[in-house]
């Protein structure tokens, strides 16, 4: 026997809610038959694919994972059987869901999703942020279509396309003594302040930019917020590197900083455009693809 569509969509009920009785709550049938259906599905694949615990609450065994990207993946192709006959010839129309690496969302994410939504008003765009590992286990599960991310630590069956690729640069206090100049040597702020934006993996991309000049990295500040990170800036509490570059110079409070590009070659990270390989994108996704691919070329 095959597994049947509504197995498959309990099994996903039950790794989104935590429990059979929330999923059986989800779907509005009984707890009993949740309960059947996923010992049948159990049957039918010979794995054991949820642990039950206490207060009816459970668990994904490592082939539960398995099977729920792919069941994701089967009824997001069932659903999209009917849109794309209903859209045949027509605009685009449907839900898409992208995700965005948190740093990065806010200079990013408000323009790319008005930009689309104006050229496809039909498709329902939303949007996730998340970390590196985070917005990766999304795109496996199959519950974000791609996702705008460092091409950084990714883990296998992650695809990419690249999107746009620049080296980092300083962020300087406006009356810093080199704020005035062209290009900043990292070597002449070895024994200032660093401002570290602490987002995962982001501290080890940034400790190989200063092992590439010869030098330690100087955490005076961590913080996980771009705009924290700036604002210590601007108040003169020391210098950070960015590899986005803003397009106001200035902090959250209104207060002005410098940006200038770096003097010394070092280690970049492109940015990148993550799906799950192998994974049949739907025809807003590609769509959605090719846009990105054009607009943060011509944005970068």
């Amino acid at each position: 026997m095959s597994p049947s569509l509504r197995q498959l969509e309990y099994l996903v009920a039950v790794a989104d809610t935590g429990g059979l009785t929330a999923a059986a709550d989800s779907c509005h049938v009984s707890q009993s038959a949740v309960s059947l259906a996923i010992a049948s599905l159990e049957r039918t694949l010979g794995v054991q694919l949820i642990l039950r615990g206490p207060g009816r609450t459970t668990a994904l065994t490592d082939a539960g994972r398995q099977v729920v990207g792919e069941a994701r993946a089967v009824l997001t192709s069932v659903a999209e059987l009917g849109t794309t006959a209903r859209d045949y010839g027509q605009d685009l129309a449907g839900r898409l869901s992208f995700g965005c690496y948190t740093p990065l969302a806010p200079l990013h994410v408000p323009a790319a999703l008005a930009t689309f939504r104006t050229q496809h008003p039909e498709v329902d765009v939303t949007f996730v942020e998340g970390t590196l590992p985070d917005l990766q286990h999304l795109l496996l599960e199959g519950r974000c279509d791609l996702a705008v991310l460092y091409r950084q630590d990714l883990v296998p069956g992650i695809a990419v396309d690249q999107l746009y690729d620049q080296p980092p640069s300083v962020l300087l206090p406006p009356d810093h003594s080199l704020a005035r100049r062209k290009t900043v040597s990292l070597r002449a702020l070895a024994d200032e302040p660093f401002v570290l934006l602490d987002v995962p993996p982001s501290e080890r991309y940034f400790r190989d930019v200063f092992a590439s000049v010869g030098l330690p990295m100087p955490v005076a500040h961590r913080t996980t917020s771009f705009e924290l990170a700036r604002a210590l800036v601007a108040r003169g509490l020391g210098y950070t590197l960015s590899v986005q570059r803003p397009p106001l110079e200035l902090s959250v409070e209104g207060t002005p900083f410098a940006v200038r590009p770096l003097r010394e070659r070092v280690p970049t990270t492109p940015v990148v455009l993550a799906r799950a390989e192998g994974a049949r994108l739907t025809r807003r996704a590609e769509t959605f693809r090719t846009f990105c691919r054009e607009f943060f070329g011509s944005t970068a």
